[in-house]
């Protein structure tokens, strides 16, 4: 085998049984090294039935002597020989169809036409070189291996997918690969969607098609245009995550591309360019059309233009707009297109591409430079004036900023102004063209000018993506103590008899120089959380009154602390506020009212949850006091400022019901989603704005009004709404909800109460159905004929955030979307793939900045898991203390992943949940594989389709069991709505991996359930007890399957969906299935307790 894929050809058949003898007969067929042009032959001898040639070890003389003796490579290198490589065998297979016929096809793309290279039918192969797409033609099948070699040097990819036609796995094609140790693949047959050629194929034929179409040009010409349009393709940037946003030629060639050879000029645009052949006085400039640059040839990168023939120019010009209009250059382009038509045939039309469903080119405006004569434009009929200073956002911003050899904060104090006076250029939402100019002061006194680009750059980088700027420690300047902080003698207490020193920190505050020269006054409770050891050694130094216990208990509760602080004073470069006293007096220091305009939005939408009281008025018995505050944040889009009033419900006591608002099951929203496009139903969604101020509060409390209460500071008030910060009113704003339900005709559902359900008749067809309304604290998604109808109904007792009400777009967040599928059928799908995205680049910024000397993402991982892991047997060292919370909160993500629809990793993630308590090292390689493989594999998308499933009957045998449990029935919640709407079928795919945990011998139960064709619910979990054999693990599988699908088959009742029959399960174990499904099977003892509920489950018709 190693002898053929090195391209030498064996002839096994004995001389003997021959029937016209050769020397080629029962031999080896080399190249001979002396003389390429004929062959060499080795004869073969017989030992037995083996076929053999004498050889013996050369000496070193007769070795290095290559001119006496030269050398013959009869084995292929690669692929290394491994006997038990099942390679060969899928390779051959591939070679013939079901009934033994060998498979002779081609799909990569043909032309139809004649090709203006050498006038006769031509092919394209398309070789992805990783993420490059090169076109090479070639005239004939048996030329293939053509398309190889001058295109190695763009680089080897690692292997070469190929369909089975002989011309690309056998001969030079085959051997031109092997050269290049480039592994040749096949796909399997009648699959052409398993090569990625294919796809890229049918693109470039769409795109040449259009470019043909637009310009008019031959059909001759297919093939020039498919060169150009697989080079513009490698130029340009594709939704492709593995690109990281660059263009293909750049990933490919690691310098950036230049695309200036493809945008001078358009397909079969007319061109001149100078020929030398045209004699005196004639012009030497002739006619010509572009055809697309020709990189292969000249020193620089010349044109292709096509005149009597196809010639290559580095001189060459666009035709003039006066030359176009120009008669006499109007009758030669209009010669050159007759003599063309006639050397070449028609020019192409959309009846040539009907296979390909081009459609009618777009007309789209051409680009033109705004200055293409050389003149400048005119100018506008009004003067456009600059934007004013007031309400500018980068004023007041303090930023870092290079100067000289160091970094140095700046303020910006104000816009630079003109001769005039006025404020110099205008604001544009693209920072490119800001073309704004401010005055930058640093603590010195030095002002600076810089553009509002420069500032936001500046703004940016000193922050992390949530806003926060942080500092790097330089020293300790001061301290100081106010009336809440304890002496030495009053943190002396008694506890149960015993002295003990009260732990505190409080009052203590220290005044710390950062490494930007700023300083500012912190919190020592903040202080010995980032920074320990210096907060002690200052405060032995200093000789401050704490105890020696409390400044070992500083040093001892952290060890290892990063060296950056949050400043909690600054967001985005501006400056947050810590008060309603400190807004105000941010907005005097500023000149401007955004704080105070802040405060006064909150305070019109929050105030009506106070009743104040009048002056000399208590509080009813029974309330509790509880302190409110104003808490501040800048938003990222507009540096809006954001202010929210919020009560101090950690004081009050706990209500004796519950206190959160309760949320709609996932798998509620999945079989929503599939009944909508099953029953052609509308899904809208809105937003609730200041959800929970709108429900009145069951809490009672009662406050001291503050300073953003205006004249009414210092009054008494009760509350009397549910503002946020409360313990109940989440709670609170749920009952309010549950009111206006009822009140607009919905009722909860008892299998799911925040689904809320209304019979409904379309008005269209008269198909009876049910609305639902689905609500996620304050989102809601309506799905029903008029489902928009009815959260404008919703709009009118709760308001609706601005903008929020239309159709889905991120639920859960997970990308909802409709979608139609390969069988035509429209359907809901869910794709977490922006979800994936985002959390990928946070574990490689912390991969980046926390843990880069000893662990990175694989650069490849086909599968979640590495072959063969299995976390139960690893023995890696334990992580670090300060990386298992790291690690349990990436399996809480990824479990997430799972929820949200990446069902193909749900084992490995359910795998390694199992060892949250104790994670080694090597599980969290295992984390870090799954997020390479997300890396690779972040786009999925789950599709509810809603399509009937074609079920063989015959697989399910209907036995009697009456005299087993006599005439049992299924129960039927007897407070089941009224079926409406179309029915449904119900499939569950059950299997068990006995003895799957090496370390423990416990199986693992998995499932997955399915209404209609839609996936509404899986699940992988390790199983509770140990199975003795695999009909066990089985059955219990089976078991704890049943039994959720008898709770989903509830469910779906109390929605008031119709159930078309009993439930029908598939599964892999013949045993078990038997002892399940006849009642003349015997049921051993020791699967009594598993076989008897889905035993009479059978009976009773449900499965």
């Amino acid at each position: 085998m190693q002898c053929r894929l090195n391209g030498i050809k064996i002839s096994e058949l004995p001389k003997f049984l021959a029937e016209d003898p050769d020397e080629s007969t029962h031999s080896l067929q080399v190249v001979d090294p002396l003389d390429d042009s004929s062959p060499l032959f080795i004869p073969l001898s017989l030992t037995g039935v083996t076929s053999y040639f004498q050889v013996r070890k050369p000496t070193i003389a007769e070795w290095e002597d290559e001119a006496a003796y030269p050398h013959i490579d009869l084995t292929a290198e690669e692929p290394i020989w491994d006997p038990q490589s099942s390679d060969f065998s899928e390779m051959e297979d591939r070679m013939i169809d079901f009934r033994g016929q060998v498979l002779c096809r081609t799909s990569t793309a043909r032309g139809g036409w004649l090709s203006t290279l050498c006038l006769r039918p031509f092919k394209s192969v398309l070789l992805m070189l990783r993420m490059m797409k090169i076109l090479v033609c070639y005239s004939s099948p048996r030329h293939v291996f053509r398309a190889v070699s001058p295109k190695l040097r763009d680089g080897v990819p690692p292997a070469c997918i190929v369909d089975g036609s002989l011309e690309q796995v056998k001969g030079e094609f085959r051997r031109k690969l092997k050269e290049a140790s480039c592994r040749l693949k096949q796909t399997e047959p009648y699959s052409p969607w398993q090569n990625a050629a294919e796809g890229n194929i049918r693109e470039l034929k769409k795109g040449a098609g259009r470019k043909m179409i637009k310009s008019g040009s031959p059909k001759k010409l297919w093939d020039d245009c498919l060169v150009l349009e697989s080079y513009i393709r490698s130029n340009t940037a594709h939704d492709i995550y593995m690109l990281h946003g660059e263009v293909p030629e750049t990933i490919m060639s690691g310098e950036t591309s230049d695309i200036s050879q493809f945008c001078e000029f358009e397909w079969y645009e007319w061109v001149k360019f100078r020929d030398s052949a045209v004699q005196f006085p004639e012009d030497s400039l002739v006619l010509g059309r572009y055809l697309g640059p020709s990189i292969d040839v000249g020193p620089a990168p010349p044109q292709k233009s096509l005149n009597k023939m196809v010639v290559h120019r580095s001189t060459y010009r666009g035709l003039t707009p006066e030359e176009i209009v120009n008669p006499v250059d109007q009758a030669a382009m209009k010669s050159f297109n007759e003599s063309i038509e006639v050397k070449l045939g028609p020019k192409a039309s959309i009846d040539d591409f009907k296979d390909l469903g081009i459609d009618e080119p777009p007309i789209l405006d051409r680009y033109e430079d705004d200055d293409l004569d050389g003149r400048m434009p005119d100018p506008p009929d009004e003067e456009l004036d600059a934007t004013p200073e007031v309400g500018d956002s980068y004023v007041n911003t303090e930023v870092m900023l290079s100067r000289g050899d160091r970094m140095a904060r700046g303020k910006v104090v104000r816009r630079k102004r003109d001769a005039e006076g006025n404020p110099i250029g205008r604001a544009n939402n693209n920072p490119i063209l800001d073309t704004r100019q401010y005055e930058v002061q640093f603590a010195d006194g030095e002002v600076t000018e810089l553009t509002a680009n420069a500032i936001a750059e500046a703004m940016f980088a000193q922050c992390d993506e949530d806003g926060n700027e942080y500092v790097l420690f330089d020293s300790f300047v001061d301290f100081r103590r106010d009336g809440t902080a304890l002496s030495l003698a009053d943190q002396k207490v008694v506890v149960k008899g015993r002295p003990s020193l009260r732990r505190t920190t409080v009052g203590w505050l220290l005044c710390c120089q950062w490494k930007d020269g700023s300083t500012s006054w912190e919190k020592l409770s903040d202080l010995k959380e980032s920074h320990p050891v210096q907060t002690a050694e200052y405060a032995v130094a200093q000789g401050l009154t704490m105890s020696q216990h409390s400044i070992d208990s500083i040093i001892a509760q952290v060890k290892r602390r990063s060296a950056r602080y949050l400043k909690r004073t600054h967001k985005w470069g501006l400056e947050v506020p810590q008060s309603v006293d400190d807004a105000l007096a941010i907005d005097k220091k500023n000149g401007n009212t955004f704080w105070a305009d802040a405060i006064a939005k909150e305070m019109k939408n929050v105030r009506v949850a106070f009743k104040i009281l009048d002056d000399g008025e208590r509080p009813p018995p029974g309330f509790q006091f509880i302190r409110c505050h104003m808490i501040f944040d800048i938003k990222m889009e507009d540096f809006r400022r954001k202010a929210r009033l919020v009560a101090g419900g950690h004081v009050t006591d706990v209500p004796p019901t519950i206190t959160y608002s309760s949320v709609v099951g996932r798998e509620t929203v999945r079989i929503a989603l599939t009944l909508a496009a099953l029953n052609d139903l509308e899904v809208k969604v809105a937003d609730i704005m200041n959800a929970y101020v709108t429900a009145p509060t069951e809490e009672k409390i009662w406050t001291i009004l503050g300073p953003e209460f205006g004249d009414d500071q210092g009054k008494k008030a009760v509350i009397v709404r549910a503002l946020y910060g409360l313990k109940s009113a989440g709670a609170s704003f749920r009952h309010h909800l549950a009111d206006c339900m009822k009140h607009l005709g919905y009722t909860p559902c008892l299998a799911d109460p925040d689904l809320w359900m209304k019979p409904e008749v379309r008005p269209d067809d008269g198909v009876a159905y049910y609305a639902y309304i689905l609500c996620y604290v304050d989102d809601i998604l309506s799905i029903a004929h008029n489902a928009e109808d009815v959260l404008r109904r919703l709009d009118k007792y709760f308001m609706l955030k601005p903008g929020s009400l239309g159709d889905p777009d991120i639920y859960l967040g997970a990308k909802l979307k409709k979608m139609k599928l390969p069988n035509g059928v429209e359907a809901w799908a869910m794709s977490p793939a922006r979800y994936v995205h985002q959390s990928v680049k946070n574990v490689e910024k912390y991969l980046e900045e926390n843990l880069s000397a000893r662990w990175k993402l694989p650069s490849k991982a086909e599968n979640p898991f590495a072959i063969g892991y299995s976390p139960e047997l690893d023995d890696s060292p334990e992580l670090d203390p300060s990386l298992p919370s790291y690690y349990q909160s990436q399996i809480g993500i990824l479990r997430w992943m799972v929820e949200l629809g990446r069902i193909d990793m749900m084992t490995e993630v359910s795998m390694l949940a199992s060892h949250l308590a104790m994670p080694r090292e090597g599980h969290l390689e295992a984390i870090f594989h799954i997020y390479a493989y997300l890396k690779q594999k972040y786009n999925s998308r789950l599709a509810f389709d809603p399509t009937y499933p074609s079920i063989d009957m015959s697989d399910f045998k209907e036995c009697d069991w009456k005299q087993f449990y006599g005439d049992v029935k299924e129960a039927i919640p007897p407070n089941a709505p009224e079926p409406r709407g179309k029915d449904v079928d119900l499939r569950m795919f059950v299997d068990s991996d006995h003895a799957g945990d090496k370390l423990t011998r416990r199986s693992r139960t998995g499932f997955m359930i399915f209404m209609n064709t839609a996936l509404i619910d899986a699940l992988s979990k390790k199983q509770a007890t140990i199975e003795t054999s695999v009909f066990g693990a089985e059955f219990v599988a089976l078991k704890h399957g049943m039994e959720r699908l008898r709770g989903l088959r509830y469910k779906l009742r109390m929605m008031g969906v119709s159930i078309s029959g009993p439930s029908y399960i598939y599964g892999d174990n013949m045993s078990v299935i038997h002892n399940t499904q006849r009642p003349e099977s015997t049921l051993k003892k020791r699967a009594t307790p598993f076989a008897t509920t889905p035993r009479e489950s059978v009976a009773m018709g449900s499965l």
